[in-house]
């Protein structure tokens, strides 16, 4: 992972990293990792863009989460680092948890976000399922990683992965997680209901489902590109949750297709 530059907020400090020059790319990981996973896309952007790398509050360097906060906070978190390094319209590229974050930064910052990629993700949960998401984690009790690993990575990467590798990154990852950060995540990530909101946001949007992805239907990604003005729609055939990992080059091709598109 690349050398950490931190920003000061209210609850700590998000590490991140800056690398490359031209339009803005911030991207935002889902739950559980940190922004290493994006270390090829940045390898790979930084020759055409001015790429910024976040660790979400409670992930990588950043300070763990101490007490419940929202998808909103962390919205404002990514706020704060986008002002502290003096950008505005960025294209936010998010996956899972980190595409309910873009969302929210484009809803309530509509100045820091210029376009949307939205990955594996959702804008809002059928309430019958969010006691099920609430109990990923329990904030109630000092749980242990080891509990959540085995059902976590089976959402997460189809059993024949071409990426076996990456399934081992992600356990090791996991098992480092602290506890109640975690959690504090995954109750955010429970109460996630931005869909009413998204039809003032205006910008070009590019929503991304895989369509053997455990954790998000594809359908239930399709609300966000159906909510959005400027909402696009694309499914990758064979993909799983971690697929824009896991399956790197179709979905490089997927996203460069659309920023292609945007710089026209």
């Amino acid at each position: 992972m690349a050398h950490s530059t931190f920003c000061e907020i209210p609850a700590g400090r998000i590490a991140y990293s800056r690398r490359g020059m031209g339009q803005p790319l911030v991207l935002l990981h889902p739950i559980g990792v940190d922004r290493s996973w994006w270390d090829d896309y940045v390898q790979h952007w930084a020759a055409s863009f001015d790429v910024v790398a976040i660790d979400l509050r409670g992930h990588g360097d950043s300070s763990l989460v101490t007490s419940p906060l929202t998808l909103a906070d962390h919205a404002g978190d990514v706020a704060a680092v986008l002002r502290k390094e003096k950008l505005a319209g960025a294209t936010m590229i998010g996956v899972s948890m980190g595409g309910m974050i873009a969302q929210r930064v484009a809803i309530q910052f509509p100045e820091l976000a210029g376009a949307l990629i939205l990955c594996a993700t959702a804008g809002g949960f059928p309430d019958e399922i969010r006691p099920r998401i609430l109990a990923r984690g329990d904030l109630s009790r000092q749980g242990s990683m080891s509990e959540v690993i085995d059902d976590t990575i089976a959402r997460w990467f189809a059993a024949d992965t071409p990426r076996p590798d990456l399934v081992q990154t992600c356990r090791k990852r996991l098992a480092a997680d602290d506890w109640f950060s975690w959690s504090a995540n995954w109750q955010a990530i429970s109460q996630l209901d931005n869909l009413g909101e998204l039809a003032r946001v205006s910008v070009p949007s590019l929503v991304v489902a895989g369509d053997a992805d455990a954790s998000i239907p594809p359908a239930l990604s399709q609300k966000i590109a159906d909510a959005l003005p400027h909402g696009q729609f694309v499914v990758v055939p064979g993909a799983a949750h971690f697929g824009a990992f896991d399956r790197r080059e179709a979905f490089t091709k997927v996203f460069d297709d659309f920023l292609t598109a945007l710089a026209r």
